[in-house]
């Protein structure tokens, strides 16, 4: 029978792993993904070179890490399946606004790196097996759960996955282009896309003189 994990040493080893990406977002955000090298986060961060390879098994897995740990996503499957017992529109908002306030902690970073990413064959391939298309498929899961609860009703749950996601990374690219109406109603982002998304466009009957379409 296989020995229980040790929880100190488990505790320690995810120090040291936020130990070495806090560094890392550190030097992309002062040089960019392609510029920083392997060294400069070692010394940022306080060990040896070869202590990264040991929980990383390149500069793309740490940017990976950042992404991951910024988007939550080790726990996300579990935060998504807790929400069930919730109204989705409450959770969609409550869960971005916790994203948003994520990513204003990197905002550096994430402007540094993400033309990058776009633009590096290699990188792009692995951020998207590794982080765009795992946390599609964790939404995924989450909107056919409640179309089988009836919390909403019958949609395409692949596309709609993909239309929040992409709905996000649009509003990323708005503020890396610094678009003034992005940057000024950045928290609001949240009631806007639940707006669209749950309520619609159309106007309600007291809005449009008592009748309905």
């Amino acid at each position: 029978m296989p020995a229980d994990p040790d929880p100190i040493r488990a505790q320690l080893i995810e120090a040291r792993r936020n130990q070495i990406l806090d560094a890392a977002t550190t030097v992309f955000a002062e040089k960019g993904f392609h510029r920083t090298t392997t060294k400069e986060i070692a010394s940022t961060a306080g060990v040896s070179e070869g202590t990264i390879y040991n929980y990383f098994d390149s500069k793309e897995g740490l940017l990976v890490g950042i992404l991951t740990r910024l988007a939550e996503l080790d726990t996300l499957d579990e935060e998504l399946m807790g929400a069930l017992q919730g109204d989705p529109r409450d959770f969609l908002v409550t869960m971005l606004r916790r994203r948003l306030g994520l990513i204003d902690r990197v905002h550096d970073m994430v402007l540094a790196v993400l033309p990058e990413v776009l633009v590096t064959p290699k990188l792009r391939e692995r951020f998207y097996r590794q982080f765009v298309l795992r946390t599609a498929t964790s939404l995924e899961h989450y909107v056919q759960a409640c179309i089988e609860t009836g919390h909403i009703r019958p949609v395409n749950a692949p596309l709609t996955a993909r239309a929040v996601q992409g709905a996000f990374v649009g509003l990323l690219l708005f503020r890396l282009f610094g678009d003034e109406v992005v940057l000024a109603g950045w928290g609001d982002y949240p009631e806007v896309l639940a707006t669209v998304m749950f309520d619609g466009l159309r106007p309600r009957a007291d809005e449009a003189g008592g009748e309905s379409r």
